[in-house]
Formats: C-alpha cells, sequence, structure tokens
C-alpha cells in the first residue's frame, strides 16, 4: 500500500540522504519527546547490512555479534536521549506467527532495549493488512516535526527516502495514533516471555 495522499498534505519528498539530513535536524531541535511506529512485517535493510545476512544463513552468534556493534554506533544517540531527559519510544506492530524478518529483529531490539532503548510491541489480528491507511511507518518528533518512510509498495519493504512534513492536522492524526497505541502495547521483555515455540513462520524462535 502506498502512504496515503492525507499524511503527505504540504510534505516535502526526500530521498534516502535528504531523510538521514532531515532526521539530524529535527533531531537537534527536539525538546522533550521522540516517537516511532514500525508497521510492516518484513523490510529489506541496506545492503551492508551483514547482520541480516548472517541471519538468513543461519548463523545467529554472528548477527547477534554484529548486531551489537551495529547497535553501538547508535549509543552516542542513546546517551544524548538520558542526558536531555528525551522521552523516546519504539512502539513495533507484530502479527503472528513472525516472520522470519520479525524474529531476526527481535534480536536487535533485546539487544537495543538492554542499552536502554524503550520498546513497546502491540500484537495486531494476522488479518489486518499493515501498512493500512492509519498504521504506517513515521518519525514524531514533539509536535514540530514528522518524518514518513517510503518503503515502497512491495510486501518486503526497501527504504527509498521519505516525507518531511510540519502540518498540523497530520502531526496531530498520526500523534492520536501513536497515543492510541500505546495504551494496548506491552513493554519488549513482556513480550519476548511470552513467545513460545511455533511462532515464528519456521519453527522456534533464536532470542
Amino acid at each position: 500500500m502506498r502512504t496515503p495522499a492525507w499524511a503527505l498534505a504540504k510534505s516535502i519528498r526526500l530521498d534516502l540522504d535528504e531523510f538521514g539530513s532531515a532526521f539530524a535536524d529535527a533531531w537537534s531541535r527536539i525538546e522533550s519527546r521522540f516517537l516511532k511506529l514500525e508497521c510492516r512485517q518484513a523490510y529489506r535493510e541496506l545492503e551492508a547490512s551483514a547482520s541480516q545476512a548472517a541471519y538468513e544463513r543461519g548463523d545467529i552468534e554472528a548477527a547477534c555479534t554484529l548486531l551489537r556493534q551495529e547497535a553501538e554506533a547508535d549509543r552516542p544517540l542513546y546517551e544524548d536521549v538520558r542526558r536531555r531527559g528525551i522521552e523516546y519510544a519504539r512502539v513495533r506492530l507484530v502479527q503472528e506467527p513472525l516472520t522470519d524478518y520479525l524474529a531476526y529483529e527481535l534480536l536487535s531490539y533485546r539487544i537495543r532495549a538492554d542499552m536502554g532503548e524503550s520498546i513497546e510491541v502491540v500484537v495486531c489480528d494476522a488479518a489486518l493488512r499493515l501498512p493500512d491507511e492509519h498504521h504506517f511507518d513515521f518519525l514524531l518528533f514533539n509536535r514540530h516535526t514528522t518524518l514518513i518512510h517510503d518503503y515502497g509498495v512491495r510486501k518486503v519493504g526497501l527504504q527509498t527516502g521519505g516525507w518531511l512534513t510540519h502540518e498540523p492536522e497530520v502531526i496531530a492524526t498520526l500523534e492520536q495514533t501513536i497515543t492510541t497505541l500505546h495504551r494496548s502495547a506491552v513493554p519488549l521483555q513482556t513480550y519476548l516471555a511470552s513467545i513460545r515455540p511455533g511462532r515464528s513462520e519456521h519453527g522456534p524462535l533464536p532470542i
């Protein structure tokens, strides 16, 4: 599904490099809150993602080592969050049985949660087609900036850029969406403790 037109009102189209620059600029101006919503059940990481390649060839130990190295690159961001007292939360929509990608991503989440990132999980009906008109990937910086990801229309998302918006009505709607999801979310560790063998597409999860 394409990102709905209502969310792109008065937005600016960004390529991948511009998206990164817009993130850095918005982060420098953040005051108290950063929220992230993730909806797709499968993504293709950047071609340089050695951890995903290791996971896909079945080398879980190497994947975890590489994921820790990748997470270390974000340690300054986590330290900045703590120093500035920013409310930082990632809300992840999950459908079961888990895709292989989500099993891989949960490895990354556990590592990042140990580093202090707040990650929450909302389990959705498997029949729900994500993303949809109201649930798609975005970043919310306070109430002044939103970055919306563009992962194309394929089932497995590969980011090609996104959109930047300061439109108050769009930001208010997205804020309401993630606030509502937050009410039904559980902490990552609570969700991990609930996972049983057979709840992924191909059997037990390596987490």
